[in-house]
């Protein structure tokens, strides 16, 4: 089953309906339109605003169930190299 938390499904939703009135918008503005509209403009504007509606308001991707663990700095230890000692005259 799949599930989708309530701010996607509004994205989504938003994204839809809008596919839907550019659709219906360019049947009407069509010269000599037989009742179709402009698909591809509908869904390329649908795209455009789920993208950005994504972008400001769910642009974190938790559906995996994993939670984000803070990262803390971890301790190096460095062993000083022992430098060549200088020959001798």
């Amino acid at each position: 089953m799949i599930t989708i938390d309530g701010l996607r499904a509004a994205i989504l939703t938003a994204g839809l309906v809008l596919c839907y009135f550019v659709h219906k918008h360019t049947t009407d503005k069509i010269p000599g339109s037989t009742g179709k509209g402009d698909i591809v403009g509908a869904i390329g504007a649908a795209a455009a605003v789920v993208m950005m509606l994504w972008a400001l308001f769910g642009g974190t991707d938790n559906a995996s169930g994993g939670t984000t663990r803070p990262t803390q700095p971890s301790t190096v230890t460095t062993t000083p190299v022992s430098q060549p000692s200088p020959p001798s005259p």
